[in-house]
């Protein structure tokens, strides 16, 4: 009996001292999903509390090889909770435009631990391609009456007007 009483005290001691994870960076994502020639491409990545990228402080390096895109940030990641004060958002960079073609975009951050030591770790890893056409998200031109059409449809629609007009007070 005594026993089960000393485990369900010591089991609530733990529940009741965690606390919620603060630190997180959600997988990255790219702007716009489907891009096309020309377009420019933003890589997003969500997150805050205790984990920031520090965009303004160090720019990200970006690598191309081949087809293969490394971003790389230099951000910040706070193991004490007390000293989370970082608030929440999504971080958004640009990482360039790209000819017609298959991509992957890797995502990594690098920060110093509270040893001091360098840590790099991968966010994720961004398969895309970049499609020959405009853009899904580009401005269609749709053709429209200049100044002559549109003299032309006033000029009717007067006309009808008045012949309207006419049929209706022969009525009367």
């Amino acid at each position: 009996m005594f026993a089960q009483r000393a485990a369900f005290a010591l089991t609530m001691v733990f529940v009741l001292s965690t606390r919620p994870a603060q630190a997180f960076l959600d997988p990255p994502y790219i702007m716009p999903a489907n891009p096309a020639v020309g377009d420019a491409i933003s890589v997003n990545v969500y997150g805050g509390q205790c984990d920031a990228l520090n965009i303004g402080i160090v720019s990200p390096v970006i690598t191309r090889e081949g087809n293969a895109i490394t971003i790389l940030f230099t951000g910040h990641h706070e193991t004490n909770p007390e000293l989370c004060f970082l608030g929440i958002g999504t971080v958004t960079y640009p990482a360039g435009s790209y000819p017609a073609g298959s991509y992957t975009l890797q995502v990594d951050r690098q920060y110093f631990n509270f040893a001091g030591a360098l840590v790099r770790e991968t966010l994720g890893v961004i398969p895309f391609t970049v499609g020959e056409g405009p853009s899904p998200n580009a401005p269609v031109s749709a053709p429209t009456l200049g100044v002559v059409g549109l003299s032309f449809l006033l000029l009717a629609l007067a006309g009808f007007a008045v012949r309207t007009l006419r049929s209706t007070t022969r009525g009367l």
